[in-house]
Parts: structure tokens; C-alpha cells; sequence
């Protein structure tokens, strides 16, 4: 006899959330723990940076290939599979021997991280009406947000005074605990539209989905520019210490869940317009940060700003790509989330050409401002589009 699950989807979504939490706290916190892992497994600090590439490059390669081959089944059982496989790829991490199987374990645990959002989130999508979406799409990202605010500064702060490996125990067993809950509260339903794999292809026929992901990748590496180096760019600016970095590093992520929470309560209709506005926030925010980080007060609260500018994108644009994927929804978030993924490659590469070639932090704001231009830009013309397109209809 089958067993019903009627588990609001309150309950559901805050079982995501714990999920969602623990695969962003693996993805981020490792930029907080290089040193830690570079002294344990005696190797440089230029080749552990390969774990936040490799993760990100895992990302983008495996998640639209796993969602794929997944698209036409059960969801409940892809998502045990996906978070069993992201447990037993933090359990290899809490035991590696050394940095090689480190780095499988980073590309092991990334492979399902696009599947896991892309389901999830259309999982969500489609049990709200369309006017709960956006804010649907931020609950989801609620965990991630949440994961920066306090998983990254806290597993730092343990990674440095205890090992690296118990932060990924603490990553383990946060998945261990999301498996259960999906185990005990999501319940057993198939797509309620089972796609057919050449029709999930029609999704970038949209031009609003096209530029949802021309947006994500050109304008949100410019996010990347300097988040990947926020730590030493601070240091150098504000001459902040290890508390210093804490408080920084928790003000972003605060900024981040402030900006996703204001994102999710945008009505649908004014999705592109409001971000026009984030966008304009963001390249304002980055653009000031060199002449108010000098100051540490001025650090923190420009370091907030850039978290809720950062984080204010992401539910609009996850919005706007599950709008305008009518046949293809799941395949299109899966893309949409390598494409975050391969903004944080590109961003973080240019952040490295930059630094070589000033040898100063000082332009990695100025140069994520001005990748940010291009991203409002493209938004800009995606806005003028969409308006052309409402247009033809009245006519």
C-alpha cells in the first residue's frame, strides 16, 4: 500500500532550503579554507584555487547532462539520488588522503548541483501560481544566500581554528539531514507534463530565456571580479584582520539574504524592469567600493550593498527563464544555473588578468562595474524586446 504524503509545501521548500544551504556552503566556504588545506596536504595555494574552478566547471559541463538524463523521471527519487551522491562525496572529502582525491570529491559533489536546483525549483514552480513564483525562486535561493551569511564565515572560522575536514562533516551531515527530509516529506508525483527530450530543446528558440543567460553570464561574472578576491582586496583596503574578514564575509551574505528576499516579492510583470534598477545598484555599488573601503565601517557597508545587489539578480532572472520555458522548464533552470557557474569561472579569470596586470586589488571593482554595464546593457535591450513583444500582441 502507498503511503500519501501531504506535507505542506511550506515544510517542503524549507527541506530544500536545508539542501540548497548545504550545497552552497560546500561550493563557497572553500575560498575560506585554502590555507588550511594547502598546509595539510602540503600543496601551493595557486593549485588549491583549482577547487573553486573545478567545482565551477563541474557545474556547468554535468548539470544540463544530468538533468537531462533525468528530466522524464519520478522526482523524488532523483532528488534521494542526487543528495545521496552529495553525501557521499563530502564523506570522500572529510577522508582524502590528499589533494587528487580531494579534487574528485569537488567534481563528484558539483555534478548534481545543477540537476538538484533545476528540480527543485521547477518542483516548486509548479505546486504555487504563477504571481508566487519569484518569491517560490527566492525561498529556493533562501538557502544559498543563508549559506553565505553564516555557513562561510562560521566554516572558516572552524576550518582555520580546528581542519578543513570538519567543515566538510559539517556539509555531510547538513545533506544526510536534507535526504531524510525529502525522504519523509516530498511527495511521489511525476512532471505533470512528461517532456519529450526534443521538446525541451525548444527552450532557446525564447529570446527572454536567451538573454536571461546572456545576462547571468556577462553581467554577473562582473559580481564574480571581485567576490573572488574580496578576501585579500579587503585586507589590503581596510586593513581588516581574520575578525575583520568574519564580519565582512557575514555582511555580504546578509546582504545577499536581504536582496533575495525584496527580489522574491517583485510582481511578475515588472521582473525586467526591476532588473534594470538592481543592475544599476550593483554597477554603482562596484564602482564606489574603491573609495569607500578605505574606511572600515565604509568596507562592511559597501560589502552589504554588494551582497544584496549580487543577490537581488538571481530569483528575477531564475523567474524570467522558468516563464518563458513553457516546454523545456527544467533543462532551462539546469542552464540557467551552469550559466552562474560559468560567470563565476569568467569572472574569477578576469579578476586574474586584472590583478596581473595592475598588481593592485584596486581595479577589480572598477572592472566588475564595468562587466556589470554590459550585463544592464543586454538587459536593457532584453526590456526593449519584451515591450516590442507585448506591443504585437495588443495589435
Amino acid at each position: 500500500m502507498n503511503r500519501k504524503h501531504n506535507a505542506p509545501i511550506k515544510l517542503i521548500i524549507m527541506i530544500f532550503m536545508i539542501c540548497t544551504f548545504s550545497i552552497g556552503f560546500t561550493e563557497y566556504v572553500v575560498m575560506g579554507i585554502l590555507t588550511s588545506i594547502s598546509k595539510d596536504l602540503s600543496v601551493p595555494i595557486s593549485a588549491t584555487g583549482l577547487l573553486v574552478t573545478a567545482y565551477a566547471g563541474s557545474v556547468c559541463l554535468t548539470g544540463p547532462i544530468v538533468t537531462l538524463l533525468s528530466v522524464k523521471l519520478p522526482r523524488k527519487p532523483v532528488l534521494l539520488g542526487l543528495m545521496g551522491v552529495f553525501v557521499l562525496a563530502n564523506t570522500l572529502s572529510i577522508f582524502a588522503p590528499n589533494f587528487t582525491v580531494l579534487l574528485i570529491s569537488r567534481l563528484l559533489s558539483a555534478s548534481i548541483h545543477g540537476a538538484f536546483f533545476a528540480t527543485t525549483m521547477v518542483f516548486v514552480s509548479e505546486m504555487v501560481p504563477p504571481e508566487k513564483r519569484a518569491a517560490a525562486a527566492a525561498s529556493m535561493n533562501g538557502g544559498l544566500t543563508i549559506a553565505l551569511m553564516l555557513g562561510v564565515p562560521f566554516g572558516s572560522y572552524l576550518g582555520d581554528l580546528f581542519s578543513w575536514r570538519i567543515v566538510f562533516f559539517m556539509v555531510a551531515l547538513l545533506g544526510l539531514i536534507g535526504f531524510f527530509g525529502i525522504l519523509l516529506t516530498v511527495p511521489h508525483k511525476k512532471p505533470k507534463v512528461v517532456p519529450k527530450l526534443i521538446h525541451e530543446w525548444d527552450v532557446f528558440k525564447n529570446k527572454q530565456v536567451l538573454y536571461s543567460f546572456a545576462i547571468t553570464i556577462f553581467g554577473y561574472s562582473g559580481v564574480f571580479i571581485a567576490y573572488t578576491f574580496i578576501e585579500p582586496m579587503l585586507r589590503h583596503s581596510a586593513g581588516f584582520g581574520s575578525l575583520g574578514i568574519t564580519a565582512a564575509l557575514f555582511a555580504y551574505g546578509f546582504g545577499g539574504v536581504v536582496g533575495n528576499f525584496y527580489a522574491g516579492k517583485v510582481p511578475f510583470h515588472l521582473l525586467t524592469r526591476s532588473m534594470i534598477g538592481v543592475m544599476i545598484a550593483l554597477m554603482c555599488i562596484l564602482a564606489a567600493f574603491p573609495f569607500v573601503s578605505g574606511h572600515p565601517a565604509g568596507a562592511i557597508i559597501a560589502t552589504f550593498l554588494f551582497g544584496a545587489g549580487a543577490f537581488g539578480t538571481v530569483p528575477l532572472l531564475q523567474t524570467k527563464v522558468v516563464a518563458g520555458s513553457e516546454h523545456g522548464t527544467t533543462i532551462a533552470t539546469s542552464v540557467s544555473i551552469a550559466a552562474f557557474n560559468l560567470a563565476n569561472a569568467l569572472g574569477a579569470w578576469i579578476g586574474g588578468i586584472i590583478l596581473d596586470a595592475s598588481k593592485s586589488y584596486t581595479y577589480l571593482a572598477t572592472g566588475g562595474a564595468l562587466m556589470t554595464a554590459f550585463g544592464l546593457t543586454l538587459t536593457m535591450f532584453a526590456y526593449a524586446s519584451e515591450k516590442k513583444q507585448v506591443n504585437e500582441a495588443w495589435e
